[in-house]
This record gives structure tokens, C-alpha cells and sequence, in this order.
């Protein structure tokens, strides 16, 4: 243990002076097995630890709260039962608690909710938006909080529409853009996508479309059986040589998920490359974590 809090220690004083959000240590990676249960994020200027087994773990928090706990706050949010618990440690929170990435303000939230309102393990494929957007029309599906547009529109991107069935999800993202100064050309509808086909495709032909989705949203989405009808139902409102930007975070399935639904497609897709979690994730098998597979329409 010492050894790696000592490597925990020394890449949190990096993350520190960086003042970025960063994925600190990935446990869930499985690359040391017996710490499998443990990720450590710093939102500064809050260490984030998530706990996904029901182990002590007493010793790994206290040897950090008496390293940082003076200093900043500490959360701890258990993950391994039904109703996940949040504890506060160290200094307090922001009241408005916002982060920054790639030179853009995020706005984060480490209590409310079991997600903070930001995925780290998309951190890369903000910065590929940011330096590939210029000029696009770019549909955003399964938007969330809109940090995926917020990245391209940083990056020039034309007009952006972005789609979540959550109102509180989209008012974030409205918040997350007004941060950043790049709250023009930026549309927003709390749609359940499935039933919205013919309404988001009067706002194409879209240059790229993202989709981003969890793989069990109850009965309005799962992976299995409805992601195909997406692909299906959103092709014709991709321009040609559009891109689509397919994604999947789910230890259940590899890459070969998403070729397949594309394979089986009417449309001519070619892959154009595959990418999976930022590089900040250490994992034994990158396959095990978020996959991006990106298509081309050739037709």
C-alpha cells in the first residue's frame, strides 16, 4: 500500500499544480487487482474518492485526509449498495463548484448524485472536438450536461443540438456554455429520442452526429436492443462523408458490438478509427472501459 499512495501522492501534487480535472488513480482498471475497488479523482480543489466494494478501506482515506484533509475537501462516495452514500471530509466544497479542462469551466456537483455531472474517461475525446469541429453542424444525443458541446463549440463547431430527456441535465449544459462564452448557435431539446426521429432531423443534414448513450436507461434506452434503431433511424440525416461518432461504456461488450450494428446497417459505413477511455485511465483491457468507434457515411 505504501508504495502506491506514495504513486497516488505523487500524480495528485502534479494534478494540483496543473489545477485540472484529472482521473488521479483508476483502480477499476484492474491493472493492480487487489485495489480494484478504488478510483481517485481530483475536481480541485476536492480529491474524489469512489468505493465500489464493501471492504475497509479506513486506512487507504485516513493516510490521505491527514496528507490533504487540512487543506481541501474530501469526498468519499460508497458505490456498492442500492442507495449510494456521500461523505464530506476535509475542508468545505465550493458552493459553486466548477472545474476546468482543456482551458474550458465545467460545473460539477460530487454529493447530489452518483454521477458528478462530468465523465473524465471522455476528457480526450473533448480535446479531438476541440481541434475537429470548425465549421460543422454537430447533433449531440444523449447529451447529459453538454460538455461534449461545449468542446466542439469551443472548437468552431457552426450550431450544435443537443438531446437529453433531462430538463435539469440541459439547464447545466446551458450553464456550462454561458461559462465558456460560447452559448450562440447552441440548441437544446429534452426529447426522448426514440420517439423523436422526425424532429431532430429537421434540424440536419448534421456534418456529425455523437451518440453517447448509458447502456440501461430503463424502458426509454438500452444498448442492445435500441441502439441499432438509432443508427438506422439517424443515418439519413447524416451529410455525406458525415461522421458518426458511436460510443459504449459497458464491461459487457467489446468494439465488435458496435462494428457489427454498423456492418449490419442499409448504409455504405467504413470505420475510420477506434479510441477508448482518456489516457489518464490505466486499464488491463481498454476494452473493458468506454469504446468510440467512428464511422464515415459514404453514401
Amino acid at each position: 500500500m505504501k508504495e502506491l499512495l506514495n504513486k497516488i501522492k505523487n500524480r495528485l501534487e502534479e494534478s494540483i499544480k496543473e489545477n485540472e480535472v484529472s482521473r488521479v488513480f483508476h483502480g477499476r482498471g484492474g491493472t493492480i487487482p487487489s485495489y480494484d475497488f478504488i478510483n481517485i479523482d481530483l475536481y480541485p480543489p476536492a480529491i474524489f474518492i469512489t468505493i465500489f466494494k464493501d471492504v475497509d478501506y479506513s486506512e487507504f482515506v485516513n493516510n490521505l485526509i491527514q496528507e490533504y484533509g487540512e487543506q481541501r475537501p474530501i469526498i468519499v462516495q460508497e458505490r456498492f449498495d442500492k442507495d449510494v452514500k456521500s461523505i464530506s471530509l476535509g475542508t468545505d466544497l465550493p458552493e459553486k463548484h466548477i472545474v476546468t479542462e482543456h482551458g474550458l469551466r465545467y460545473l460539477v456537483n460530487l454529493k447530489q448524485n452518483q454521477n458528478t455531472g462530468f465523465f473524465l474517461d471522455m476528457k480526450d475525446e473533448r480535446y479531438n472536438l476541440i481541434q475537429n469541429s470548425k465549421d460543422k453542424s454537430i447533433l449531440n444525443l444523449f447529451s447529459y450536461t453538454c460538455s461534449l458541446s461545449v468542446a466542439a463549440k469551443k472548437g468552431g463547431a457552426k450550431e450544435v443540438v443537443n438531446i437529453d430527456q433531462k430538463k435539469s441535465f440541459l439547464n447545466i449544459g446551458r450553464e456550462n456554455h454561458r461559462l465558456n462564452g460560447v452559448d450562440d448557435s447552441v440548441i437544446y431539446k429534452s426529447w426522448d429520442i426514440l420517439k423523436s426521429f422526425n424532429q431532430i432531423g429537421k434540424f440536419g443534414p448534421f456534418d456529425m452526429i455523437i451518440c453517447d448513450p448509458p447502456s440501461n436507461q430503463g424502458r426509454s434506452f438500452f444498448y442492445k436492443k435500441d441502439y441499432q434503431k438509432i443508427i438506422r433511424r439517424m443515418s439519413p440525416y447524416l451529410a455525406k462523408d458525415g461522421t458518426f461518432v458511436a460510443c459504449l461504456n459497458t464491461p459487457f461488450e467489446k468494439t465488435n458490438f458496435l462494428k457489427e450494428l454498423f456492418e449490419n446497417d442499409e448504409s455504405n459505413w467504413e470505420l475510420i478509427e477506434e479510441r477508448f477511455s482518456s489516457t489518464e485511465y490505466e486499464e488491463l483491457d481498454k476494452e473493458n472501459g468506454l469504446k468510440i468507434c467512428i464511422f464515415r457515411k459514404n453514401d
